[in-house]
């Protein structure tokens, strides 16, 4: 299990938090190329980091964190995170967005690939989240002990922060839908009544990670925002994680089109 105080210590004696990181960004499958934007960066890989839960090494995910200056603000970068579906404890899916935070992070921007569930959401589209479902059956504030700096019972009716969701949708050439996404365990993909039940629900897109994070982070206070690269049709007969890889991977440079117009504007 995490140990939060050891990760933060740990962080700050390898020089972490010095440059005064303002916005955590966690990148999703297929996007760590992003990375590269950052100027200068300091970086070390998960398993280095003292009270980090091991990580399993999900195809396309680096497990690497990176703090710099990124598009003229000064962030740190999380090159993957942890999935429930991995077997991780419900209260450690937030640990990056705990350490961002003890950091000097007041910003959260996340990132996934998710399957299209709204018909105009196909492969390639990019939507900004509006508001999430949880279906995943955990929350990472659940437990006996409470999360230190976190409040227990968080207000979720703004999460995802609307002056932050119109500076992603405006501030690129990039074409940027809005939509509903819906978190589910994992690992298998959806079944086509799984879909349908979620597209009556109200979802737009579904995905295996993200919402333990923006719980985090409203919980510690943070202003939250989300993009999703649709990387399939929710419910084909023909999704596979190797595809998602490829579809994140040939769309990253669109996800940095937009992601740069939002930091810039935050710069």
């Amino acid at each position: 299990m995490a140990n939060f105080e050891r990760a933060i210590a740990d962080l700050r004696d390898i020089g972490f938090g010095q440059d005064k990181p303002r916005v955590a960004l966690i990148l999703g499958s297929g996007f760590g190329l992003i990375e590269r934007e950052v100027d200068d960066p300091l970086d070390t890989h998960y398993q280095d980091i003292d009270g980090f839960p091991p990580p399993a090494g999900t195809l396309g995910h680096e497990c690497r964190l990176s703090e710099g200056v990124l598009w003229g603000v000064p962030s740190l970068v999380f090159r993957g995170r942890f999935h429930a579906y991995e077997g991780h404890d419900a209260r450690d899916l937030g640990i990056c967005v705990q350490v961002a935070h003890a950091l000097g992070c007041e910003t959260l921007v996340v990132t996934n690939a998710a399957g299209g569930i709204r018909d105009d959401l196909q492969p390639g589209s990019l939507m900004a989240i509006t508001d999430h479902v949880n279906f995943m059956g955990i929350n990472p504030l659940a437990g006996f002990e409470r999360m230190p700096g976190a409040k227990a019972f968080p207000a979720m009716g703004r999460a995802y922060d609307a002056e932050l969701t119109e500076l992603l949708v405006k501030g690129s050439e990039q074409s940027v839908a809005i939509g509903v996404y819906a978190g589910v365990l994992g690992p298998c993909f959806e079944t086509p009544a799984e879909v349908e039940a979620l597209r009556r629900l109200g979802a737009d897109a579904v995905g295996m990670s993200t919402v333990p994070e923006v719980i985090v982070a409203r919980a510690l206070g943070m202003r939250v925002c989300g993009l999703s690269l649709i990387t399939n049709v929710a419910g084909g007969h023909e999704d596979s994680h190797e595809g998602t890889i490829k579809a994140g991977s040939d769309n990253a440079p669109k996800v940095a089109a937009v992601l740069k117009g939002l930091f810039q504007s935050l710069a």
